[in-house]
Parts: structure tokens; C-alpha cells; sequence
């Protein structure tokens, strides 16, 4: 793949919010979309993840439930600090296909005895969090929309979705990526300048931003 053609593929990845829930994917897609996903690379080569594949409605729509439920906490929180609250919707639910990302916690014992006692946790993430972006930019490189749900591992939904999908301890769920076909078009969000954010062998203080630099920033985007 040249550089144009990988531009255009990370480009088109999109956090999609709305699936169109009649077009089925294959099953020849999925194992494509998790076979890339398992080279990813992980601390140790402990390789922590296995993963979920959902297909069933009544259980998808289960998980949406669970998640809508966990959504009435987050939003009271922020309209209680902030005041207001932007949160995202349950239209995944009509995505055809749910992956739940596990991760096995018992790889870390593949780290060097130092690395298991200063990131032990840090390492096990990372590597979850590169098979999960593997999977985005498979899914995306096939024609499929997906989306993060990083709120399947908050303590209530991961508890629910333990019990749901039989999910023997000590696994973890990492996160929940709905994959389907967009219903729509979505236009990409913006991102921020390349000339602001590389800096060549020391850091430039000129692209530093300050407190009100970052607030601007948070409050429009």
C-alpha cells in the first residue's frame, strides 16, 4: 500500500453513529477484519486479546440497553458539573455485527520482571488498544463503518455484559466495536494542523499552547 492509499484508508475511518441494520456482513469479512486485528503488536508479544462476535438482535439490542442505562449517570454527572451534556446515542444498536474486545490480564506475566512492576497495566492496555484500532482500519479498508464504545468496560456495563455473554473471569472487556454499513454520509472531523504538533529535536515553546489555548481548544471541537 502506497502512502496515498494509506492516507485515504485512515481518512476514511469514521466513528459512525448511524448502521444500516439490513445489510448483513459476511463471515469471510469478519474473520478478515479479526485475523488483521490479532497481529497487532503487544508488550511481551502477550498478544492479552480474544474477542465476541455478536450477530444475535436480541442480544445486541440488550447491549444498547445496557449502554443507554450507564448514559443516564454520565449525563446527570456532566449536567451536574458542566451544566450541560452532549452525549452520543445507542444507534449501534442497529449495526449488524457487535465485536467485544477481552483481554486477558494474565499475558502480563510474558513482561520483564521491572516492566511487570512499573506498567505492567500500561503495556496490557496499549496492546489491546493497538488490535482495537487494527480492527477500525480493517473494517474501513472493506467498506465497513464502525465505532468506539469504550463505556463496555465501565464498571455497570461491563458487569451486565460479563453476565450476557457467559465471560469467564479474570478476562476484561476492553471495548465494543459495532461494525455495519454506514447509513449515510459522514464528513470527517477536523484535525488539528501537522506543522503544529511536530516539533524537530527539541520541543518549540512558539507551539506551546497555554491554559486558555486549551480551553478554546476543548470547548470547539
Amino acid at each position: 500500500m502506497n502512502s496515498d492509499a494509506l492516507r485515504i484508508l485512515v481518512e476514511r475511518r469514521r466513528s459512525i453513529r448511524g448502521y444500516d441494520e439490513s445489510r448483513e456482513i459476511a463471515d469471510d469479512m469478519i474473520k478478515t477484519v479479526l485475523d488483521i486485528a490479532r497481529w497487532a503488536p503487544s508488550g511481551g508479544n502477550g498478544q492479552p486479546w480474544e474477542f465476541i462476535v455478536v450477530r444475535d438482535r436480541t442480544t445486541r439490542y440488550q447491549i444498547a440497553d445496557y449502554y443507554m442505562k450507564q448514559m443516564e449517570q454520565k449525563r446527570e454527572m456532566d449536567l451536574a458539573v458542566r451544566g450541560t451534556a452532549k452525549m452520543t446515542g445507542d444507534g449501534f444498536r442497529h449495526a449488524p455485527v457487535h465485536i467485544v474486545v477481552l483481554g486477558d490480564p494474565r499475558v502480563k506475566q510474558a513482561y520483564p520482571i521491572r516492566t511487570q512492576l512499573e506498567k505492567a497495566e500500561s503495556h496490557f492496555t496499549t496492546g489491546l488498544a493497538n488490535a482495537t484500532l487494527l480492527i477500525h482500519l480493517a473494517a474501513a479498508s472493506l467498506g465497513l463503518a464502525s465505532q468506539y464504545v469504550s463505556d463496555a468496560n465501565s464498571p455497570y456495563m461491563e458487569t451486565m455484559l460479563k453476565v450476557l455473554l457467559k465471560i469467564p473471569e479474570p478476562l476484561r472487556i476492553y471495548h465494543l466495536v459495532p461494525l455495519g454499513f454506514a447509513k449515510g454520509n459522514f464528513v470527517a472531523p477536523p484535525r488539528r494542523p501537522l506543522d503544529e504538533i511536530i516539533h524537530y529535536e527539541s520541543y518549540d515553546m512558539k507551539q506551546y499552547r497555554d491554559d486558555t489555548a486549551i480551553d478554546r481548544f476543548v470547548k470547539t471541537l
